[in-house]
């Protein structure tokens, strides 16, 4: 797994924030609650899938982003518990630069060679700050998983 951070406007100091859990926690709510259909090989399914993931990530939801990677179902348990400790240590530590209200996608590309793609996503801070963010997913079993 790999992210390549593109771009940070400014350094973000530590903010607290009952409305960040309160607002990740609706979008993750309303996600799980609404019927997806099936990913399909395009661009508007594969940002959707990769803004799903990262904001699991933002959310600090390290068990449903390590489902989301790339053949997550054949990790060993011990594996998967040791990538769900990475996952939300990262978190933690993107929570340091601040309050992330939105992960919005901006674009792609799509590889159908290998069945590749690459998502440019739009970090937005409570400070109106933005960070954009690259995340790598794969085409895999009709699904896109964080590569």
């Amino acid at each position: 797994m790999r992210f390549d951070f593109v771009y940070n406007s400014k350094n973000h100091s530590p903010k607290g924030g009952a409305w960040r859990g309160l607002y990740l926690s609706l979008v993750a709510l309303l996600a799980s609650c609404t019927k997806t259909a099936p990913d399909t090989f395009s661009h508007e399914s594969v940002q959707q899938a990769a803004q799903r993931y990262y904001t699991y990530f933002v959310n600090g939801d390290a068990k449903q982003f390590v489902e989301g990677m790339a053949d997550s179902q054949t990790f060993p348990e011990d594996y998967t518990r040791q990538m769900q400790d990475v996952i939300a240590q990262a978190a933690k530590e993107l929570a340091r630069k601040g309050e992330v209200v939105r992960v919005e996608a901006l674009s792609d590309s799509l590889y159908a060679a290998d069945s590749t793609a690459y998502v440019f996503l739009d970090l937005v801070f409570a400070d109106s700050v933005h960070e954009q963010v690259g995340v790598p997913m794969v085409f895999q079993k009709s699904k896109w998983r964080v590569k």
